[in-house]
């Protein structure tokens, strides 16, 4: 069944909303300790984030914890380094999606099952829970808004714009899967030439033609049609989309 996708927010101002919960001030009535007055909880600096519940500005790079928290960047490195590309338990899957996931981005295996968090997620496996736990993935793509999302048992992990095909080279729509993953890929035809296009998934073949969603490092106007029938990515965003799709990931396209 392909599910319709409805407009969403960026990913960097969703992610922001869902740490903002994360806040104390999201549970009405209750106040919780903060030592340091940052806006972070003593129990999330301690738990979920693993600052310094006494240090304010724990990455010394003069913005508070809980500030950095809300917007997406992490408060553990400095540089204004985002949670999204960021690591800090070297387990392959970054801080962001850790927090989302609701494991812990200081600990490479947070189930003790024996596999790294990131393995599990690659493989399509819960890294919350020992043993070998299923999740649904899935990438939707809404033609009319431009967007794409993915997700991971049901929690959006991003969505952004992109580029799908003009009036006269239009994207195919339906339910299809990721059928190959190719790291690098020449693209080419009358007018155009894009040599070593990086992270292209290929998800249906038309009367011939290979279609993927890939990266694109010859324009960056997503949000509007501009492709000759594949969708468009931008790089910052491909490569982790390439990394968590599968062979036979589900791919819905309206």
């Amino acid at each position: 069944m392909v599910i319709r996708v409805q407009r969403r927010v960026p990913c960097s101002l969703w992610l922001a909303g869902f740490f903002i919960a994360l806040l104390p001030g999201a549970v009405l009535g209750q106040t919780a300790a903060d030592a340091d007055n940052d806006g972070l909880t003593d129990t999330e600096e301690l738990e979920r984030y693993h600052t310094d519940p006494n240090a304010a500005d724990t990455d010394g790079d003069g913005f508070n914890d809980g500030q950095e928290a809300a917007g997406g960047y992490s408060p553990r490195h400095g540089g204004k380094a985002m949670l999204l590309t960021v690591d800090s338990d070297n387990d392959r899957l970054n801080d962001g999606w850790e927090l989302l996931l609701q494991t812990d981005l200081n600990d490479a295996d947070t189930d003790g099952d024996g596999f790294l968090d990131g393995t599990e997620v690659a493989a399509g496996y819960d890294p919350a829970v020992p043993g070998r736990v299923k999740r649904d993935k899935r990438i939707d793509v809404s033609l009319e808004q431009q967007e794409l999302t993915y997700s991971f048992g049901g929690m959006v992990l991003e969505t952004f714009p992109i580029s799908g095909g003009l009036p006269n080279t239009p994207t195919p729509h339906g339910d299809f899967t990721v059928q190959a993953k190719v790291p690098v890929k020449h693209y080419g035809g009358a007018g155009f030439d894009y040599p070593n296009t990086k992270w292209n998934l290929q998800f249906t073949t038309v009367r011939g033609l290979r279609y993927y969603i890939h990266g694109a490092y010859w324009h960056n106007d997503f949000g509007r049609p501009k492709s000759h029938g594949c969708v468009n990515v931008s790089y910052d965003r491909m490569e982790r989309l390439y990394w968590f799709a599968q062979l036979g990931t589900r791919v819905a396209i309206q």
